[in-house]
């Protein structure tokens, strides 16, 4: 469903502090007993957003809680600190909040597909401007070995124009409780940005009951850069690209 920077979602019951709202949803609502629900709280040195930092390269909070039907239905809402180290900016987005709403499909044993709508929200400006949008996402699974994503954003940070991004992931597992993943991206953001973005990251997961630890190498660059737009664009989006970063993530789940 979602997808952020941790890779490895861990995944139990009901998590103690939304178990009783959700059960008196579900005993109004008894054709939706056959779902879950789930949690995961994520703390990282680096918030990571695809090739840039959004957190300045400094530590972040991350937490997940997302709704599952057996219909392949799944809502669910994600919230993490930010900083885009913008000094001039006056009420500076310290917030990113984002809903989202989709539906996974079954293909066959091996491979299934999702939808997804996420809205980006936040409780400031970034670089000066109010910059929440929306994004649409495609994903295809094979077993839990390969994925792929494409995602659009018509109005990306609201700065009026579109971007596209492609990413694809692979796992092996190295042993019952090791994994080691990778995934390789590629930021079609010219007509916004004017510069695309190849990136990519490698690193090794650890699982241990309802915590998982992360440690991955992370890296990007920039290409097709069209100066002209860089220019009018850069007191309006300006983050940090990630450069040779190394990120450490642990989760626990609920």
């Amino acid at each position: 469903m979602q997808s952020y920077y941790f890779k490895t979602k861990i995944i139990l019951k009901i998590a103690p502090s939304i178990e009783v709202p959700f059960l008196v949803f579900l005993f109004f609502n008894p054709s939706l007993s056959c779902a879950e629900v789930h949690a995961t709280l994520t703390m990282t040195t680096n918030n990571v957003g695809r090739w840039y930092t959004k957190s300045n390269n400094n530590f972040a909070l991350q937490a997940n809680a997302e709704y599952q039907h057996s219909s392949g239905l799944f809502l669910g809402n994600s919230i993490s600190n930010i900083d885009y180290k913008a000094k001039e900016q006056r009420q500076a987005a310290q917030v990113e909040v984002m809903p989202y709403l989709g539906w996974n499909f079954k293909l066959s044993d091996q491979w299934r597909i999702d939808t997804q709508w996420s809205r980006y929200l936040y409780d400031g400006t970034i670089f000066g401007h109010q910059a929440d949008y929306n994004e649409f996402y495609l994903f295809l699974h094979y077993q839990d070995i390969f994925s792929s994503r494409v995602s659009f954003a018509e109005d990306y940070y609201g700065l009026g124009n579109y971007a596209i991004d492609y990413e694809v992931t692979g796992k092996y597992p190295l042993a019952d409780n090791l994994e080691f993943s990778t995934s390789f991206g590629y930021g079609q953001t010219k007509a916004v940005l004017g510069s695309d973005y190849p990136y990519w990251n490698a690193g090794f997961t650890y699982f241990y009951k309802f915590v998982a630890v992360d440690l991955r190498y992370m890296d990007a660059t920039e290409t097709s850069i069209d100066q002209a737009v860089v220019e009018n664009i850069h007191e309006q989006y300006d983050p940090a690209i990630l450069n040779a970063a190394i990120v450490f993530a642990i989760s626990m789940g609920f």
